[in-house]
């Protein structure tokens, strides 16, 4: 796959192999952006590009501390998953206040790309004023197609919902509208050892970008790239309030059957199952038995 950084300074023609391309913000890469990636593969004969942004529009628009469903890492291998040819990041905060034509003209003019694949309630342009509409009237009514709404009984796909869902902990019907686990990329930081004394020893974990569900434990799948390790465990998100009352929300997890030091190290983790709520023990006795179960219904979960 190629990947391509818009540069808005170089307006110079980069004329592509392939002169279909499906657009999107691809925020979470579900099932409704797939089935567009699917549509833009048959209409381009299997050579497509894929024009999304290099950072969600929402983080120039709302907030830089938005959280994101997907990183561009894994959003660039679903892509690859999906045969695209080529990837172009456009830069939201430089486009914009792209008028619909202006935006139109990028397409045409620089990337030659005159066929376009849009979900069917797509909008583009300076206050989103662009739509299928406009796009047949620059592009021709034959070379503009609509991918109908992704439903999943009876219930619409889309980025929304998944974050909602995330927020509340459903993390499996989340992952239904995925199409895949809920995955996240965290970083192994200094904790306070008290996992290890408890006989659950726990990696503290660090997580800037993605969304983080709600307080609770949950059944883990985690990947630790080098080496290469697929392992299991359980994490626990939450405020610790039979261990610690300083309120401050951290997220640990315990990998079962490992004991390595691997501060530093980044880890990939797939959530699969809320196991149960935070709730605070009447002491350490009750919570390591609580752990205990625990671990054998995130096992059973996992297999």
């Amino acid at each position: 796959m190629n990947i391509i950084k818009d540069n808005p300074e170089n307006s110079k023609a980069q004329p592509l192999e392939s002169k279909t391309a499906c657009i999107g913000t691809f925020d979470g890469m579900h099932l409704g952006h797939q089935e567009l990636l699917l549509n833009a593969k048959k209409v381009g004969n299997g050579v497509y590009s894929a024009v999304t942004f290099s950072e969600l529009p929402q983080i120039t628009l709302q907030s830089e501390d938005f959280k994101l469903i997907t990183s561009n890492i894994q959003k660039e291998k679903i892509f690859s998953l999906f045969d695209t040819t080529n990837l172009i990041y456009l830069d939201f905060s430089y486009i914009r206040n792209y008028t619909p034509h202006n935006f139109c003209e990028l397409l045409a003019n620089k990337y030659n790309i005159n066929e376009i694949v849009i979900g069917e309630d797509f909008k583009f342009g300076k206050d989103r004023k662009g739509d299928a509409s406009f796009l047949r009237k620059y592009f021709g009514n034959d070379n503009v197609v609509t991918v109908p709404t992704k439903l999943i009984n009876k219930e619409k796909v889309s980025s929304t919902k998944i974050r909602e869902l995330l927020s509340e902990g459903e993390v499996e019907s989340a992952s239904k509208l995925l199409g895949r686990p809920y995955s996240l990329d965290a970083k192994v930081v200094k904790g306070d050892g008290f996992g290890k004394e408890l006989g659950f020893p726990t990696a503290n974990l660090e997580i800037e970008k993605h969304i983080v569900p709600r307080v609770g434990v949950y059944a883990v799948r985690v990947y630790i790239e080098n080496p290469r390790k697929d392992l299991i465990g359980m994490m626990n998100i939450g405020y610790r309030p039979t261990v610690s009352s300083n309120g401050e929300l951290r997220v640990e997890v315990n990998i079962f059957d490992f004991d390595f030091d691997i501060y530093g190290t980044n880890l990939s983790l797939e959530i699969i199952s809320l196991l149960r709520e935070e709730k605070r023990f009447n002491g350490i006795d009750e919570l390591k038995t609580q752990l205990l179960m625990d671990k054998q219904n995130s096992i059973n979960k996992l297999k």
